[in-house]
């Protein structure tokens, strides 16, 4: 079952991180919050790319009081676009060259944005290319001179892509995002602080995206906590 996989631990996520980098490794990493979960219980595609390929962290309130329920694991919370900024970070203290995947950016701005926070970015790829360009996409991505590539495509999108791209590479650091990318670039506004400290920040994005996201929290968040009892009393997710 998942939640005996997910990591658990901040330090040991971006420990993993930077120990593929130095042994030259390839790595999957993903997040995974409870619409992930959801579309993990629903998605056979999905639930077996994260099964077989990712390292996987517990990324929301919801996955972080799933895993202590079901006793698999102790963990710290970790909050996705914190985790991902600290990599990013450290990256960027580095110097190590990055590729962005994703997004509606256009190029001007992200070459000025990146610039200004110091990103060593060497190539951008818009996230909407339909699928009659993947296969050109990927090839653009496979003959960069980049080992660490963020690709914010949401779920399951980014992952059935990043899993496309490791197959036909190697040692490339493939690390999905989501959105993370528009909150960094300051092109969507994050919840109030108070709201991330107490687990609220789907609320805030309910609030702000009401149409795109009213089935994700109104429907999802009972959905989630309905599959998690189920798991609790021994019925597999199938």
């Amino acid at each position: 079952m998942i939640f005996k996989k997910l990591l658990s631990d901040p330090d040991e996520v971006t420990q993993k991180v930077f120990d593929s980098i130095k042994l030259k490794e390839p790595l999957l990493l993903t997040y995974f919050n409870q619409h992930c979960f959801n579309v993990y219980y629903e998605d056979q595609k999905y639930r077996r790319v994260i099964d077989v390929n990712f390292h996987s962290y517990q990324a929301d309130l919801g996955v972080y009081l799933a895993a202590k329920f079901l006793n698999h694991s102790d963990p710290k919370r970790i909050e996705s676009t914190a985790m991902n900024e600290n990599i990013l970070n450290a990256l960027i203290k580095y110097k190590i060259p990055i590729v962005i995947v994703g997004g509606n950016f256009s190029e001007k701005f992200i070459r000025n944005t990146a610039n200004e926070k110091g990103i060593n970015l060497i190539y951008y790829l818009n996230g909407f290319f339909d699928d009659a360009a993947l296969v050109e996409s990927i090839n653009q991505l496979n003959n960069l001179d980049a080992q660490v590539f963020f690709i914010g495509m949401g779920v399951p999108k980014q992952e059935l892509f990043a899993e496309r791209l490791y197959n036909s590479s190697t040692n490339k650091i493939i690390i999905c995002v989501g959105n993370f990318f528009e909150y960094y670039f300051g092109t969507k506004k994050r919840a109030p602080v108070l709201f991330q400290k107490f687990g609220l920040e789907w609320l805030f994005r309910l609030f702000s995206e009401p149409g795109r996201l009213w089935k994700r929290y109104i429907i999802g968040i009972p959905e989630f906590t309905y599959r998690v009892a189920k798991i609790k009393i021994g019925k597999k997710v199938t």
